[in-house]
Order: structure tokens, then sequence, then C-alpha cells
């Protein structure tokens, strides 16, 4: 190859990159649980719960779960124990709060 091939290349190589560079991801613009599942909710495996409220780009409310195999389920929000796993999730969460903002303050005597 000669040194002219070899600019070309660089150059177009050079194009691709700073053309892609400054671009960003998508974000998800829709709801992320076509389809909610009903009936027992598996407590024992259960390691994270995610509630969301309807969004600009989804009018559903949204429970998804995270079991500690990593699999994610989409539960229905109506339903009486998700309704219950939901408050008690949101009670955690307010509750370490409090307790982080007590341990973090300072008291001068």
């Amino acid at each position: 190859m000669n040194t002219a091939s070899i600019t070309m290349v660089l150059l177009t190589l050079l194009a691709i990159f700073s053309a892609t560079e400054g671009k960003r991801h998508p974000r998800v613009l829709h709801c992320l649980c076509p389809n909610v599942q009903t009936g027992r909710i598996p407590f024992r495996n259960l390691k994270r719960v995610l509630h969301l409220p309807p969004r600009p780009h989804c009018s559903k409310t949204e429970v998804i779960i995270t079991l500690k195999n990593g699999r994610q389920l989409c539960l229905d929000p109506n339903d009486p124990p998700v309704k219950i796993l939901v408050e008690r999730s949101t009670k955690r969460m307010q509750a370490s709060k409090r307790t982080k903002e007590v341990g973090s303050t300072t008291h001068t005597p």
C-alpha cells in the first residue's frame, strides 16, 4: 500500500468514528411491560421491586420485580398481593432514607 491509500483509509476511519462519537443512545419510549403476570409471587427469590408510575411515554402503572437469578417479571399492579408488595417496598425505602439522613447528621456538644 502506498501512503496515499493509507492516508485515505485513516481519514475514512476518522470520519466514521467522529460521526458516531457524539450520538446518544435512544431512551426507551414505550411501556416496559407488554404483558403482566398474575398469581403467586416468588417471595423467597425476590431481590428487587421496581414501581413505575404512569409516564409521558407509558400511561400504565408498571411493577417489575427482579429475582435473585436475575430474571425480571412484570406483575399486575391491580393484583392485591402486588399492591401490598409495592406498599411494603415503598415503606422500606422511606425508612432506609430516614435512617441514612439521621446517621449522616453530626451532633455538636
